[in-house]
C-alpha cells in the first residue's frame, strides 16, 4: 500500500472518531440456552457483539465455568454439582469494558433443547419426561412452539416460562390445549410478563402447550413476534412444583419451618426449614431453593417476636381473630369476596404502622388494607394494586379495640392469594446504591463514583466506606460518610505506571459496632420493569483501566 493510501487511510479512521479506534465492550443479546441442570456440561451460544474473540467470562459462583470452545461466540459451559439451583449472573469483559450481567439458570430437572418444526398442534414436540425444562427461542414473526405431553387424571399440569425475566424482550402467553386443540387453559402474565398454567386434568390423555410472544415494549401492532434473542426457558411437569411456602416469610436470625404450596406435592416434601440466621439486618427478601425441586421461594423477612396466622372464620367484625402486637400476621384471601379481620387493643395515640406483603412475594393478591371499629365502620385505609402493597400508618383515636381488616381490591380471591402484614420495622441498616454496574479508568486519570448511602430506621453507626478488589496502581480516595449518609463521592486514580486490568470490585461498607458489612448494589431491572427479573439487583461491579480514553457507549436499542 502506498504512502498516500495509508494517510488517506489514517485520516478516513480518525473521521470515524473514538468509535473506529476502540474495539467494542462485549455487549451480549442472549445466552442460548440461558441455563442448564446441575453436574451437566452444556453447549451455549451467545448472541450479540463480543468481537474481538476470545473475550473473558466472570461468573458468580467458581463451580461455573464458561470456556470457549472456539473462535466463536460458542462455549463450553460446565455446572458442578455444588451450584446452587437457581438463577446466577455472567458477564462477558475484554480490555475495553464489560457487559451488563446477564442470568444463567440452574436447575435440577431433565433438560431438552426445543425441536423445529412445532408451530402446529397437530404437530408438537413430543415430551417423554413428565418434568422437563425445554430450552427454546421464538425466532420468527408468528412462531408459536408447541409440545405435547400425556397427564393422567387427577394430576396437575404445570407450565412456568421464564422469558422476560432473562432479559428478553418478550411478552410471553402460555395455552393449553386438549387433542381437538380446545384451549382448557390461559396465562398471560403473573408478577411480571412471564406465564404461568397450573390446570388439574379431568381425564388421562395428551395436552399441548404452547407459548407465543408479544414484543416489549410492545409494537404498534398486536402480533406474535419473533428474533434470535427471544430465548426462553419452559418448565412443564406433571411432577411436583413449588409456586411459594406458607407462612410466605420467615423470622430474621431464625430458623423456621414453613410447608411448601403448588402442585403435585406430597406430604412427604411439603415442609421446609428456611434459615435465616446469617441473613443481613438490611435485607427484606430472602430467597432459597426449594427442597423437592430447587424452584425459587421469595420469602419475606420479618421481625416480630411472634408470627400469627389467621384462624378462619374471621371475615366479620364479630369473628374477627384477637391478636397481640408486635406480630406479624399471616394468612390467605381464600375465596373470591374474602376478608380476613384481625382485633387488636390500643390505647389513644399509640402509633401503629401495618405494613402488607404480598406482590412483593409474588402472590396475585391486589392488597386493602383497612383500620375499622368494633362495627365494622372503615376509619383509615390504603390500597395497593399494580404491582405495588399498601402501607398505613394510624394513631388511635382513643382506647379500645379496633380491627386490621385485608382483602383483594377487585374482591379476587384462592388459595394462591396469601399475604404477610407486618408491623415491626426492621432492625436499624444501612444500604448502598452505585449508578451502573461498570466503570473505566485512564492512566494518570481519574473517575469519580458517586455512591448513594441511606441510614435506615435510625441507624447511626459510624459507616467506613471502602473499594474491594482494586488492581495494583489503583487507589481509592474515600471522604467521610456524614451522620446523614446521602451521596459519596469515591475517586479511584490510576498512577502513570497502573498496568492494563479488568476486574471486579465491590464497593463495601463497613461498621465495627456491630460488626456489619454490606456492598452496594446495582438494578439489573432495566429502564421499563414490568415486575422482577430473576435476580434484580447486583453488587459486583466491574473496572477496567486502560492506558487510552474510555471507548463510546454502545448504541442504544430501536424500540
Amino acid at each position: 500500500m502506498s504512502l498516500c493510501l495509508l494517510r488517506r487511510l489514517a485520516a478516513f479512521l480518525l473521521s470515524l472518531g473514538p468509535l473506529a479506534l476502540w474495539a467494542a465492550v462485549p455487549a451480549p443479546e442472549f445466552l442460548f440456552p440461558a441455563g442448564g441442570r446441575q453436574g451437566a456440561t452444556v453447549k451455549v451460544t451467545v448472541g450479540g457483539k463480543l468481537e474481538p474473540l476470545p473475550v473473558g467470562v466472570w461468573t458468580d459462583h467458581a463451580g461455573l465455568v464458561f470456556k470457549a470452545t472456539t473462535n466463536s461466540a460458542t462455549y463450553s459451559v460446565s455446572i458442578g454439582a455444588e451450584v446452587p439451583p437457581g438463577p446466577h449472573l455472567v458477564r462477558f469483559y475484554n480490555a475495553d469494558g464489560a457487559s451488563e450481567p446477564r442470568a444463567f439458570v440452574v436447575g435440577t430437572r431433565a433438560e431438552i433443547m426445543e425441536e423445529e418444526p412445532n408451530d402446529d398442534f397437530h404437530k408438537p414436540q413430543r415430551l417423554t419426561k413428565s418434568a422437563v425444562v425445554i430450552n427454546g427461542r421464538l425466532e420468527k414473526a408468528g412462531d408459536v412452539d408447541s409440545y405435547a405431553i400425556t397427564a393422567e387424571q387427577g394430576k396437575w399440569i404445570v407450565a412456568a416460562v421464564d422469558c422476560y425475566a432473562l432479559g428478553s424482550s418478550v411478552d410471553p402467553v402460555l395455552q393449553l390445549l386438549d387433542e381437538r386443540g380446545v384451549r382448557v387453559a390461559f396465562n398471560h402474565d403473573t408478577h411480571n410478563l412471564d406465564a404461568l398454567i397450573a390446570w388439574q386434568v379431568p381425564r388421562t390423555g395428551t395436552y399441548i402447550v404452547q407459548i407465543l410472544g408479544f414484543a416489549h415494549p410492545p409494537a404498534s401492532d398486536v402480533s406474535a413476534k419473533g428474533n434470535a434473542a427471544y430465548v426462553y426457558r419452559l418448565t412443564v411437569t406433571t411432577g411436583p412444583f413449588v409456586r411459594t411456602a406458607f407462612p410466605a416469610g420467615v423470622k430474621r436470625g431464625a430458623k423456621s419451618p414453613v410447608t411448601l404450596q403448588g402442585w403435585n406435592l406430597d406430604q412427604a416434601t411439603k415442609t421446609q426449614t428456611v434459615d435465616a440466621t446469617q441473613v443481613p439486618a438490611a435485607d427484606q427478601l430472602i430467597f432459597v431453593p426449594a427442597l423437592p425441586t430447587g424452584d425459587t421461594l421469595w420469602l419475606g423477612l420479618g421481625d416480630a417476636t411472634n408470627d400469627v396466622t389467621e384462624v378462619e372464620p374471621n371475615d366479620t367484625p364479630a369473628n374477627a381473630q384477637p391478636v397481640t402486637f408486635p406480630a406479624s400476621l399471616n394468612g390467605r384471601i381464600g375465596r373470591p369476596g374474602d376478608v380476613d379481620r384481625f382485633s387488636f387493643a390500643a390505647k389513644k395515640n399509640e402509633r401503629f404502622n401495618f405494613r402488607v406483603r404480598a406482590a412483593e412475594l409474588h402472590s396475585p393478591l391486589s392488597a386493602r388494607i383497612r383500620v375499622e371499629d368494633t362495627n365494622g365502620v372503615s376509619l383509615v385505609q390504603q390500597e395497593g394494586g399494580d404491582g405495588t402493597d399498601p402501607k398505613l400508618g394510624w394513631n388511635a383515636p382513643a382506647d379500645g379495640t379496633f380491627i386490621v381488616a385485608i382483602s383483594d381490591m377487585y374482591g379476587n380471591g384462592s388459595p394462591e392469594h396469601f399475604y404477610r402484614i407486618e408491623h415491626v420495622a426492621p432492625p436499624p441498616n444501612f444500604t448502598a446504591t452505585i449508578p451502573t454496574h461498570a466503570f473505566f479508568l485512564e492512566n494518570s486519570k481519574t473517575n469519580e463514583i458517586k455512591v448513594t448511602v441511606a441510614r435506615n430506621e435510625g441507624f447511626k453507626e459510624k459507616l467506613v466506606l471502602s473499594v474491594k478488589g482494586l488492581p495494583e496502581g489503583v487507589t481509592a480516595k474515600i471522604p467521610e460518610i456524614t451522620d446523614k449518609g446521602g451521596e459519596v463521592k469515591v475517586e479511584l486514580l490510576a498512577s502513570a505506571e497502573a498496568k492494563a486490568a479488568s476486574v471486579p470490585i465491590e464497593f463495601v461498607l463497613t461498621t465495627s459496632t456491630p460488626a456489619l458489612s454490606r456492598s452496594a448494589t446495582f438494578s439489573l431491572r432495566g429502564a421499563d420493569a414490568r415486575g422482577d427479573r430473576l435476580i434484580n439487583d447486583g453488587q459486583v461491579a466491574w473496572l477496567t483501566v486502560a492506558n487510552k480514553p474510555a471507548p463510546p457507549p454502545p448504541p442504544k436499542k430501536k424500540k
